[in-house]
């Protein structure tokens, strides 16, 4: 049986292919060739038309490995600072999931900004982020299939970001807040439930635009689409009968 490759045994350009790897997705930023390499050695899988490569599992473990090697020692330890310290965060529940800088894909919860790119490079952005999480699943659990199959469990500890990331690919508006907290586009809103294994979907908007027989139609469209992405929400009315979905991941 042969063994997983290790850091000590990639090339340099290797190596650095697989650090620079995106933390969301595990996108390969190097060559194709230095993909292809990565593929015949297990640690990366091709996917889509496009030619990107992805990490696979033993990809993921092999950059793990490389940033540990990487963590500086400090001059009043000899001990290495925990690699988790150094690490980027993949998916940080904000407004804009994915801290800024981090390379991460940041999916529009709803608690954010207006998107300020032009919406083709924002969707394209989506687009290969999606390809991305359903490579993800194909790889973990082998549970995409011919469809999306079910969240693997690199989305169940990030739901937010992972069905954030699910309504915007499936081409629900999120919706947006000034500087000031204000609402200024209807759209979802994605936020932690309070309940272990699940989220909650609400459509907030201006007050203009809000009304519960409106949030209560979307949201049916929202339930609709995550569906469709692997993802199983109910319909539920709280306070004041405002609706919302609570949102677990879907059955394979």
């Amino acid at each position: 049986m042969s063994q997983r490759p290790t850091a000590k045994s990639l090339t340099p350009a290797q190596r650095r292919a697989v650090v620079a790897s995106d933390p969301a997705t595990g996108e390969l930023a190097g060559s194709p060739a230095t993909g292809a390499a990565l593929r015949d050695r297990g640690l990366a899988v091709a996917y889509g038309p496009a030619g990107r490569y992805y990490l696979t599992e033993a990809g993921l473990a092999v950059r793990e490995e490389l940033r540990e090697e990487s963590v500086p020692v400090s001059p009043e330890s000899p001990a290495a600072t925990p690699a988790a310290a150094t690490r980027p965060a993949p998916a940080t529940p904000a407004g804009q999931a994915g801290a800024a800088g981090s390379g991460a894909f940041a999916a529009a919860t709803g608690d954010g900004p207006p998107r300020e790119e032009a919406p083709g490079l924002r969707a394209a952005a989506v687009a290969r982020a999606w390809a991305g999480l359903l490579e993800i699943r194909r790889v973990t659990d082998g549970s995409a299939g011919t469809g999306p199959g079910a969240p693997a469990p690199w989305e169940r500890a990030r739901m937010v970001w992972a069905v954030s990331l699910a309504l915007e690919a499936a081409g629900v508006p999120p919706s947006a807040v000034d500087a000031g907290g204000r609402r200024t586009r209807a759209g979802y809103r994605v936020l932690d439930s309070g309940e272990p294994g699940a989220v909650r979907v609400e459509w907030r908007g201006p007050t203009a635009s809000a009304g519960r027989e409106r949030a209560e139609r979307e949201l049916r469209v929202c339930a609709e689409r995550l569906t469709g992405c692997g993802w199983e929400a109910l319909l539920y009315w709280g306070a004041r009968r405002i609706p919302f979905l609570l949102v677990t991941p879907g059955v394979p």
